[in-house]
């Protein structure tokens, strides 16, 4: 059988595309992503508003599909609906399924918190309307951001063109603005940025996290999976511990 070792279900806000093909990069066989496609097209309200009515019945498929552990994707959905609605819906799900499903930025941050970051720089692919709650939720859960930008996409397919090399260019120009952060943030699964961790790790001598790394991190941990993990950062690395 796949997916011998983890069934790990991802509720998409979207496609969920490139979380499927970093997953599979950086994981051995024995273990299988379960997508569930969703409805945003756009990244604005309308669209969010949306995909939250449909969390529930794509947890459910998942489950039903035998599911070890449940990401809910969408960061922003959950820093619209502002700090602890994720822990909550969390919570919820989880009581009601009998499987341990979590939004992907619960994952987030405990990520963060797991290499003791405190002081951040967050490159982003999105907008500034974005970027400032995802600010404010960051602060609210106890981090300090030093600086935080974005490409400003909107339309959501356009994130999987981007070069794989842009998380890595912003990350970087914005870390040698603050170089006091203690790591960067890189936020959304759906733009490639697994490829340059390590190196952007060893460029600044610090931890780089993120989303996908955070999702699948997070997923695994809640499966009671150990697995050793090399050559995509120090997030990634420690899923031996």
């Amino acid at each position: 059988m796949y997916g011998w070792r983890a069934k790990i279900g991802h509720v998409a806000p979207s496609r969920g595309d490139t979380l499927v093909y970093e997953f599979y990069r950086m994981l051995p066989e024995g273990f299988m992503l379960l997508n569930s496609t969703g409805t945003i097209r756009q990244l604005v309200d309308a669209d969010f508003e949306r995909q939250l009515q449909r969390i529930e019945e794509a947890a459910a498929d998942l489950v039903d599909n035998k599911c070890d552990a449940i990401i809910v994707g969408g960061s922003p959905l959950f820093t619209k609906l502002g700090y602890g609605s994720d822990v909550d819906m969390g919570k919820k799900l989880t009581a009601k399924y009998g499987v341990p499903i979590s939004p992907g930025i619960t994952g987030e941050i405990e990520a963060l918190k797991s290499l003791n970051l405190k002081k951040l720089v967050v490159a982003t692919p999105h907008e500034e309307s974005l970027n400032q709650r995802m600010k404010a939720f960051l602060e609210a859960s106890g981090f300090q951001v030093l600086k935080i930008e974005g490409y400003g996409v909107r339309k959501n397919a356009d994130l999987t063109d981007m070069d794989i090399h842009a998380a890595y260019k912003i990350a970087k120009r914005l870390y040698e603005q603050a170089p006091e952060a203690d790591g960067i943030f890189i936020p959304c699964p759906r733009w490639p940025t697994i490829t340059d961790v390590d190196l952007l790790e060893r460029e600044i001598g610090k931890p780089v996290v993120t989303s996908c790394q955070s999702y699948i991190w997070h997923g695994l941990r809640m499966a009671k999976v150990k697995e050793k993990v090399s050559g995509f950062g120090r997030l990634m690395a420690s899923l031996a511990n």
